[in-house]
């Protein structure tokens, strides 16, 4: 292949490219074309520029969303840790010594849950602040 040709093939393009012909391929096709045939019914390439326009047609645009790197999240609470933080917060509501042992009447099951109810929005607030 000699630098000082001025019409080139795909598979010429895609070795100056570094990339494969079937990129060049999809290049030429895209709606609207990001590569055009210099001779079409020989299907050649213009080799003048040819870096620029095809790097000018496929960088990541401002405009396009970006892919956010996040940061290493610390390590997820366990079983024990999320029902050790509901029984904290149950027991800051609940006067546990009012309360015999079980059976209890459906009142009491009701403010047992309410109480864990709050307990797991207070887990899910500290969770999130994670």
């Amino acid at each position: 292949m000699s630098a000082t040709k001025t019409l080139i093939s795909v598979a010429e393009a895609a070795e100056i490219l570094g990339r494969s012909e079937s990129t060049i391929y999809a290049a030429l096709n895209a709606t609207p074309p990001r590569l055009n045939y210099q001779d079409a019914r020989r299907r050649l390439l213009k080799r003048e520029g040819l870096e620029a326009r095809f790097s000018r047609s496929t960088r990541p645009r401002v405009d396009k969303p970006q892919v956010k790197h996040h940061e290493p999240e610390s390590e997820p609470l366990t079983f024990d840790e999320k029902w050790g933080i509901v029984a904290e917060t149950a027991n800051k509501i609940l006067d546990c010594s009012q309360w015999g042992a079980p059976p209890y009447s459906g009142e009491q099951w009701s403010v047992l849950n309410i109480c864990i109810g709050e307990g797991v929005r207070e887990l899910q607030a500290e969770t999130e602040e994670l």
